[in-house]
């Protein structure tokens, strides 16, 4: 797939060098948990994006969301009590982390080979992805946040776009 042509659907690219991933190590796997564990981060005031679950194993299950690097403090201060509120058996942080946005137009999810074209990119800049999350019209990407300067010159050169710093719900 070109991305120069007019069919190509993705129009910008966005990064934030500002965000931190969180993952709930082998919570229990059962209706209700994940309910019980975004009620308690909501009443905690941590908003939780891009939420991804692995496949359950034995029971358990891992669950990993992004949140503002600014909103680390109140995850680190209840850690016990996020542990303790889905009986997981370990919360760990990672702020060396960066959101890679590749936006469009619903046309992303209906084109062949998208997908396949973003992670190539990202691959030639020598980043390995850590989440994928897609929609109608996004694919978000979490990589190593020391990739990233590699991740926006490829985009130039691939995709001819021009990457923006600051992820699009910041203030």
């Amino acid at each position: 797939m070109n991305p120069s042509t007019p069919a190509w659907p993705i129009e910008n690219v966005w990064i934030s060098r500002s965000v931190a991933k969180v993952t709930v190590r082998a919570a229990r796997d059962k209706p209700g948990v994940a309910a019980d564990l975004f009620q308690l981060l909501s009443d905690l005031g941590i908003n939780a994006e891009m939420i991804l679950s692995g496949p359950a194993s034995k029971g358990r299950v891992d669950v990993a969301f992004l949140v503002m690097e600014s909103e680390l403090p109140k995850v680190t201060a209840h850690y016990d009590e996020i542990v303790d509120a889905v009986d997981a058996r370990d919360l760990q942080v990672d702020k060396k982390v960066a959101l890679v946005v590749f936006l469009g137009t619903r046309a992303m999810s209906r084109t062949p080979g998208v997908a396949a074209r973003v992670f190539s990119v990202l691959a030639e800049a020598g980043a390995n992805i850590e989440l994928i999350s897609t929609s109608l019209d996004a694919l978000c990407t979490v990589i190593r946040e020391d990739r990233v300067d590699q991740v926006v010159e490829v985009v130039r050169e691939r995709l001819n776009l021009e990457p923006e710093e600051g992820y699009y719900f910041e203030e």
